[in-house]
């Protein structure tokens, strides 16, 4: 199975391109330290969603590649 040619790694990478070119934030994301010494990441209301669909897909990826 040639994972890097795999639909979902382009997905991944198209998402991680789009995320990084946001027009409202241009990819940065804030971290935020909370009293407890936790810190919190912050991304703008329009790249939240792509971050948290990244993190799911990331860890399905990673998981393909390490059964490979």
């Amino acid at each position: 199975m040639d994972i890097d040619n795999m639909t979902l790694s382009k997905l991944v990478k198209e998402l991680k391109l789009a995320a990084e070119n946001c027009p409202k934030c241009a990819g940065t994301r804030e971290t935020v330290f909370t009293s407890r010494g936790r810190d919190n990441i912050v991304n703008c209301l329009e790249c939240e969603p792509l971050h948290n669909l990244l993190a799911t897909l990331e860890s399905a990826l990673e998981y393909l590649k390490q059964g490979q």
